[in-house]
């Protein structure tokens, strides 16, 4: 995955959420600030040790958790079990609750800068 370098999980890091090269800089709380329109030279003032390129990695990582499953892709053989698609299938809905978890825990009043953990 593009970028995938850049961002990083680790479980003593912010509880585990994906993050921008371990700066305690969660790829939901950049994602939002490009949401907002916030630009880039702004983030990286607050946030000096950010560079531009972990922009790119954040909406990069966000797609492809994003992108839907494609039966028609080219797979393994292991890969071809109606088992291995409903479970990539489970993963990807996962995904996708635990960014509506973020996104709904944002909206009712989360912090508005990512704590230290």
């Amino acid at each position: 995955m593009p970028g995938s370098s850049r961002i990083t999980v680790h479980p003593a890091i912010c509880d585990g959420q994906p993050t921008v090269r371990g700066l305690r800089v969660p790829v939901w709380q950049v994602l939002e600030w490009l949401a907002t329109g916030r630009p880039e030279s702004e983030i990286i003032t607050a946030h000096p040790g950010l560079e531009p390129e972990d922009f790119r990695a954040c909406l990069a990582f966000a797609a492809q958790r994003l992108k839907p499953l494609a039966r028609t892709q080219p797979a393994a053989p292991d890969q071809n079990s109606e088992a291995w698609l409903l479970s990539r299938q489970s993963q990807w809905l996962a995904e996708q609750e635990f960014l509506k978890q973020l996104w709904e825990r944002r909206a009712v009043g989360g912090p508005a800068v990512a704590q230290a953990d």
